[in-house]
């Protein structure tokens, strides 16, 4: 899959993705080598869990996200997604034969905290892993 830019620093790394259905694979090892970078292995099950959730959402929108991962403590993850949708992100009851509608429920359930912010002509919603 063709990834459309990235930029990093020593503790934030952010990588342009397309609504493309290996966009949450990309995602995923982006997110696996940061935190081997950052020596937090404990922290990989449910970052790459929350990311996956959060760029799946993106990636249904049909234009090009950013994924943007942090670390604004020693033990903390800071993932972020930018999208283009406005409108605040809800947790919904999904029936149970639906295949889809659990993924903030799911964010919610990972995160130590999670939320979203109005950001230019899109959203981005958050979560944050950690201590």
């Amino acid at each position: 899959m063709h990834t459309m830019g990235r930029a990093m620093t020593a503790d934030s790394y952010s990588l342009k993705l397309g609504p493309h259905p290996g966009a949450a694979k990309v995602a995923r090892l982006a997110v696996e080598r940061r935190l081997q970078d950052w020596a937090l292995p404990d922290l990989l099950d449910d970052v790459h869990l929350i990311t996956t959730e959060l760029v799946s959402n993106a990636a249904r929108l049909g234009a090009v996200f950013e994924l943007t991962i942090s670390r604004p403590g020693d033990r903390t993850v800071l993932v972020e997604v930018r999208d283009c949708a406005d409108g605040e992100p809800s947790i919904r009851a999904a029936e149970p034969d639906e295949e889809d509608g659990r993924g903030l429920f799911i964010v919610q359930a990972y995160a130590t905290e999670w939320g979203w912010r109005a950001d230019g002509d899109g959203k981005t919603v958050w979560a944050r892993c950690g201590r």
